[in-house]
């Protein structure tokens, strides 16, 4: 798994979804080969600021706050706002320099393992019907990305 950025040629496809999150230069985890309802796709997992405390644990991935981590609230790997993503609209996230960058580089690295069995947890949860609030609209963008 890698940070990547969105191009925002995808955002335009995707903005009938309100919950998509289209902050300009925002990471994402991408995370390959993923099943949904019988068919791989690989999906860009946010990383956010601003978690909000009464978030469900199964729903991110938690990462040391960032200075804009507001009190309360977690700073992670959101997985209710994942959505499908090609390789053509993928654009490299630069590490370099950024020490913070790296740090979560490396957690996500060290914890590759348990963010793939929850990322795919949640999208099997979503796909038997579990669409908790707030969460993107995976079949919509799946139907976007691929018509």
């Amino acid at each position: 798994m890698k940070l990547v950025s969105i191009n925002t040629d995808l955002f335009e496809l995707y903005k009938a979804d309100s919950e998509i999150l289209t902050k300009s230069k925002r990471p994402y985890v991408l995370v390959i080969r993923l099943s949904y309802k019988n068919h791989n796709y690989d999906f860009a997992v946010p990383i956010r600021s601003n978690i909000p405390a009464a978030a469900p644990k199964n729903q991110y991935f938690p990462l040391p706050p960032r200075p804009s981590t507001r009190p309360k609230n977690r700073h992670g790997i959101h997985y209710i706002k994942m959505f499908p993503v090609t390789k053509q609209y993928l654009i490299r996230y630069r590490t370099e320099g950024n020490n913070f960058a790296i740090l979560i580089q490396s957690i996500i690295d060290k914890n590759t393992k348990q963010i793939v069995d929850e990322c795919q947890s949640y999208l099997n949860s979503y796909a038997s019907g579990n669409h908790p609030l707030y969460s993107t609209d995976i079949d919509y963008l799946i139907q976007q990305l691929y018509k």
